[in-house]
């Protein structure tokens, strides 16, 4: 056999084995990149308890970090349609498929991937209030496979704005439901228990929960009724996705609503105060590749909060409900909402 490599003449015999092992202790020399494997991607499952906004806005997030860290990936993403059954054969199918890492995404998610998978680090993002929601015992952290951050803003924060859009208020009523109970129940607790504090203001609070759609009418007019001053819509994934009910109800009685929520911030309420949930999934992938790449236990994480917050005024809601937003609060505002020519909400800024 005769092998010609470029700079040498022809080599046989033992001559070609010498040629080929200097050949190859060169090449590994000189890009040592290419000798060395490459890293495995990471096979990721997202579960989604329903189609909520807020959980979306926090994939895309997820999504765009992993893009701009170029890291290797595979997103296996699904969605429970608010099915406990179907959402456990989801987490069921990510341990059968390898996954790494479990991304749970909302309340319902971070809770039923803490009941299915034990053996999986699960990290969640866009859950309201995890303690009082049950998802971890502190805020220090989980004491298992579970770790993430959360959309909490503090009922003094809320407050506040809701007072800014509300000159004088001193009676508030809130609109939740059942089905979405878990979320808009942790943020009443909050907000109950800083009214009761020294420090509060004096502000009723007035609850309404619906369990149906034809239920909503009924109990905004109880609402009224207590006369209140504003209507507080939660993060609640059925009120809002039924917000033109609410609508209906209000707009004849120039009753402003506001909101903790994205979506109601964006389909009716005057104002509305939320995390930046892209940011929020931004944040769950380094505490991902925390875990990942830097070997890190899920439950040496504190639950990761934002310290920021984005002011939504809305003034095409306004408009119809015949209600004057204040200066102060547009003066404060991070984005302002007009009505495009199809109904809906766009950016003003």
């Amino acid at each position: 056999m005769v092998v010609r490599y470029r700079g040498f003449g022809p080599v046989t015999g033992p001559g070609w084995f010498l040629a080929m092992l200097w050949v190859g202790l060169c090449f590994l020399l000189v890009s040592p990149s290419a000798a060395a494997s490459k890293p495995r991607p990471w096979r990721l499952g997202v579960l989604f308890w329903h189609a909520s906004p807020n959980d979306e806005a926090a994939l895309e997030g997820i999504r765009a970090g992993l893009s701009e860290q170029e890291q290797p990936h595979e997103l296996i993403v699904r969605q429970a349609d608010s099915d406990r059954s179907k959402a456990a054969r989801i987490l069921s199918d990510f341990r059968e498929q390898n996954v790494d890492l479990v991304f749970a995404l909302g309340t319902e998610a971070a809770l039923l991937a803490r009941q299915h998978v034990r053996d999986i680090p699960v990290v969640f993002t866009a859950v309201t209030h995890p303690v009082e929601s049950g998802v971890v015992p502190s805020w220090e952290g989980s004491e298992n496979n579970l770790c993430g951050n959360s959309n909490w803003i503090g009922p003094d924060t809320v407050l506040r704005v809701f007072r800014l859009a509300v000159p004088g208020l001193s009676r508030l009523g809130i609109l939740r439901s059942t089905e979405s109970g878990v979320v808009s129940a942790a943020e009443l607790v909050a907000m109950k228990d800083y009214l009761r504090s020294k420090d509060s203001p004096s502000i009723d609070l007035s609850e309404e929960i619906v369990s149906g759609v034809e239920s909503i009418q009924p109990a905004v007019k109880r609402l009224i009724d207590a006369k209140v001053q504003a209507i507080w819509i939660p993060i609640d994934f059925f009120v809002y996705q039924n917000i033109d009910e609410v609508l209906r109800a209000v707009r004849p009685h120039h009753l402003p609503l506001v909101s903790s929520s994205q979506k109601g911030a964006r389909k009716g309420a005057v104002a509305g105060i939320m995390t930046n949930y892209p940011m929020l999934g931004k944040r769950a992938l380094l505490i991902a590749r925390g875990v990942l790449s830097d070997g890190k236990r899920p439950q040496d994480f504190p639950v990761g909060t934002m310290r920021g917050y984005q002011v939504v005024v809305n003034l095409g809601a306004a408009r119809r409900c015949g209600y004057e937003i204040p200066l102060s609060l547009l003066v404060l505002a991070d984005q302002i909402l007009e009505d495009t020519r199809d109904g809906k909400a766009e950016d003003g800024n």
